[in-house]
């Protein structure tokens, strides 16, 4: 068991456990994902996974919470990471501040598909019945360096017409669940998040869909360098992983949610979608967080 606690202001104890198959010589890889929820609860969904992976491929994995969207590519960027968990548009800022960044494999979606969708959403109780109706409203979106949660939704509502001066307010919130969560409480009108984050609060019956957008690259593996000690083994058990086998069952079901179903082959072409509604977010004007399209100000923080 790997773990490390990343930029997070209080510390817990730290339980290290060899446990990298014996043979295997060399530091285990830095792992890192972004602490969208309390780090006790990070810790609950991703120790698993990389206790399974550290003991079955004889890669060692060490959990590393970084402390958000921007930290975690500095972090890659910096040397502190071997591999991370990136949304698509985080994967291609890192990729154009470096070209030795590189994607491992594609993280499959419930649906067996290595894509996301946005879903544009307000309270059941609203009267809002259409994207017409946004007209004025306070919009929630995600971080600006969310594919889901900000960039998507940017460049669908310019394509349906929606301008950036019809809102009455935009914010950009830490997380999905931030946005969700605001809505709810009525601090916001409306709001964009991962069809996935949408799913965990549909079932309450309190939330009404304005529109889905199509399917768009979804989260990615990545590493920092390819030639990183253990990065190719890493790769070739993730993508032999059969997560259907009822056998795994146990152990899979103890994942996060995100990488319960699996991973799959994945280049960086198939990510040239992202640059398209990247270029596509600046065309209509929004935007005003012109930095969160830039590497050079991720890398430095501005």
């Amino acid at each position: 068991m790997f773990f490390r606690l990343k930029r997070i202001s209080f510390l817990l104890p730290l339980l290290l456990m060899a446990s990298i198959h014996p043979g295997v010589a060399g530091s285990p890889l830095r792992f890192g994902v972004i602490t969208l929820n309390h780090p006790l609860t990070m810790y609950r969904q991703y120790l698993p996974f990389t206790d399974y992976v550290s003991r079955e491929s004889g890669i060692g994995l060490e959990l590393v919470l970084a402390k958000d969207y921007r930290s975690i590519i500095d972090d890659l960027l910096a040397g502190e990471l071997d591999v991370a968990l990136l949304g698509g548009l985080s994967y291609v800022v890192a990729r154009d501040a470096s070209a030795e960044v590189v994607p491992l494999c594609a993280v499959l979606s419930p649906e067996g598909t290595p894509t996301d969708r946005t879903v544009i959403f307000c309270r059941k109780d609203s009267d809002m019945q259409t994207l017409r109706d946004l007209a004025g409203k306070r919009f929630a979106f995600a971080s600006t360096l969310s594919t889901a949660g900000y960039l998507r939704p940017l460049c669908f509502l310019g394509e349906h017409g929606i301008p950036a001066a019809s809102f009455g307010a935009t914010d950009n919130l830490r997380t999905h669940e931030a946005v969700v969560q605001s809505v709810l409480r009525g601090r916001h009108d409306t709001g964009a998040v991962s069809e996935a984050t949408f799913r965990r609060f549909a079932d309450k019956g309190e939330l009404k869909v304005l529109a889905e957008t199509p399917p768009h690259p979804g989260f990615v593996i990545v590493a920092r360098r390819a030639d990183v000690p253990g990065v190719q083994i890493l790769k070739e058990f993730l993508l032999g992983l059969d997560v259907s086998v009822p056998r795994l069952a146990p152990a899979v079901s103890k994942w996060s949610p995100r990488l319960r179903n699996g991973f799959t082959q994945v280049t960086d072409q198939d990510y040239a979608p992202i640059r398209k509604l990247r270029d596509c977010a600046r065309r209509y004007g929004y935007g005003s967080h012109a930095d969160a399209f830039s590497s050079g100000a991720a890398v430095q923080g501005h």
